[in-house]
């Protein structure tokens, strides 16, 4: 064989190998810029609706702005509205609410009310000091009013007894004075705060017997607690009835009613 021929074949060879090189590089180059064009394709189209929904919420913000909302109002007024259903359920529910605060409240009063009974019947099962009216003239000397005075000084320090000596030798000095009514009136306050309820009934109803007296509702108020006092539920409600009845701008009206609703 000649050398020449071999060496042409070799080169033939040589010249296809690079061709087979070029063509597989080529082909790999081609395949690396299709990756690049569809990632940066993707990246486009992210970009275009990311765009768009900014562009959208944008325009939705400015459309809750020329409406005067923002957007936590807006949640608002888009929020489901009652249904009658569903408020007619509400009613019955803060009825029944009603109801049954009305009842603990009677429940309250009866409670109250059964109390100051047991209060009453305790207080009229002790014996009542036993006090005679004294009507003697008293120690001393003075005008009417200073004696009054010191009679009423008496009454408040409780010494009830020395009282009731005072007023009642007042009502025997004069017993047409302004102040005579006042003095009998006192006297039944005192036998009140000793208990002597019965006895303070008597005294209490004297002051009628005075013309034009302004202890008259004064006197009424107290006739109807002392037989409350007592037990006597009907004679108490009475009075304080007569009270509401007969002296209708009565400082005392409140407290009268006040007993009419709870005995």
């Amino acid at each position: 064989m000649k050398r020449e021929p071999i060496v042409r074949i070799l080169g033939g060879m040589a010249l296809a190998a690079m061709v087979v090189v070029w063509s597989g590089c080529s082909s790999s180059r081609q395949v690396s810029l299709a990756t690049e064009q569809a990632a940066l394709s993707g990246a486009e189209e992210k970009a275009t609706t990311d765009t768009q929904t900014a562009n959208k919420s944008s325009d939705e913000d400015e459309v809750m702005r020329l409406l005067g909302l923002n957007k936590s109002e807006s949640a608002v007024e888009a929020a489901p509205q009652p249904t009658a259903a569903g408020l007619e359920e509400d009613r019955k529910r803060l009825e029944e609410a009603l109801k049954e605060r009305d009842i603990e409240i009677a429940n309250l009063k009866a409670e109250l009310a059964e109390r100051d009974r047991q209060l009453n019947a305790a207080e009229s099962a002790e014996p009542p000091m036993e006090i005679k009216p004294v009507r003697t003239p008293v120690s001393g000397s003075g005008t009417f009013q200073e004696r009054y005075d010191r009679a009423r000084a008496l009454y408040e320090s409780r010494r009830y007894k020395e009282a009731i000596q005072e007023f009642a030798a007042l009502l025997s000095t004069d017993s047409s004075h302004k102040l005579a009514d006042n003095c009998q009136y006192w006297i039944g306050e005192c036998y009140y705060g000793m208990r002597a309820y019965n006895q303070a009934i008597v005294e209490f109803e004297k002051i009628f017997t005075f013309n034009d007296s302004d202890k008259n509702d004064d006197a009424q108020l107290k006739l109807g607690l002392c037989y409350t006092r007592i037990g006597n539920v009907e004679k108490a409600k009475a009075e304080f009835q007569k009270l509401v009845d007969t002296y209708p701008e009565s400082e005392f009206i409140s407290r009268a009613q006040y007993y009419l609703q709870t005995l």
